[in-house]
């Protein structure tokens, strides 16, 4: 892979990790997710994004390629003594590493997203019903207490009471249920909450971990930079050397005469 895409790649996974930080933070969490949500929601955007993830993937599977042929080379030790090519193979690895890092982190802030508002919505939902079964339950009290007082006015009165009572008895029992299914559904989106904070905390983890393997590799290729400066000098010095040693004056060749 050129290196022309190094600096891209780390910028942004800079960026995304800033997005991921932004994820866990009490306060904005919300506010970053229903943004990506409406982003993904959007076709041009969800395009953009789509293409964006299918440019990293093949950057990523293009490394791993030329990981392959470079890891055959050095099986067969055709990379020793070759600085240039050393220098290549590390860059690759960089490249492969910025290049999966930033497909995961994408997929994961996508992910913490759409978790974070479909438990926005499962809390409203509930807020909501909770109130509607205290109406149910203050109409079910009124109507109740209306039935024993109208008991002796007469049949006719207390028996579409009752029927009442029965109907809105039902009508609770059933939102009762909702509730529950609602609650559940909540304490579930929130363990899948915490568990994708868990995988952000941990990838956050090996991010760092790749950032302090980019830097010794970016140290690495300086080493070997310098080093092939100071063979190539090496080099130019004794051509040097050679063409001046050729380009001495040779000494007048003796005559018989002179003898």
């Amino acid at each position: 892979m050129d290196t022309i895409f190094t600096l891209p790649l780390s910028i942004l996974a800079l960026f995304q990790l800033l997005l991921t930080a932004l994820h866990l933070t009490p306060g904005v969490n919300l506010t970053i997710s229903q943004a990506l949500r409406a982003l993904t929601k959007n076709p041009a955007s969800k395009a953009v994004v789509g293409t964006f993830g299918l440019v990293l993937g093949v950057l990523g599977t293009s490394s791993l390629v030329e990981l392959y042929h470079g890891a055959e080379k050095v099986k067969q030790g055709s990379l020793r003594g070759e600085i240039l090519a050393t220098v290549d193979y590390l860059r690759v690895q960089v490249s492969c590493v910025l290049s999966l890092s930033n497909l995961l982190i994408l997929l994961l802030n996508l992910a913490l997203s759409a978790k974070a508002c479909s438990l926005d919505r499962t809390e409203k939902n509930l807020t909501a019903m909770q109130r509607q079964v205290k109406g149910l339950q203050t109409e079910y009290e009124r109507v109740t207490k209306a039935d024993k007082a109208g008991a002796g006015a007469g049949a006719g009165t207390g028996s579409l009471a009752a029927e009442e009572a029965a109907a809105l008895k039902k009508t609770l029992d059933r939102v009762i249920g909702e509730k529950e299914q609602l609650q559940a559904a909540s304490e579930a989106a929130e363990k899948a909450a915490k568990a994708a904070e868990a995988k952000v905390t941990a990838m956050v983890s090996q991010i760092k971990g790749y950032d302090k393997e980019f830097d010794r590799m970016l140290d690495e290729n300086k080493a070997l930079k310098a080093r092939l400066a100071q063979q190539a000098a090496a080099a130019g010095a004794g051509a040097q050397a050679g063409a001046a040693a050729a380009a001495a004056p040779v000494g007048p060749i003796p005559n018989k005469k002179d003898d």
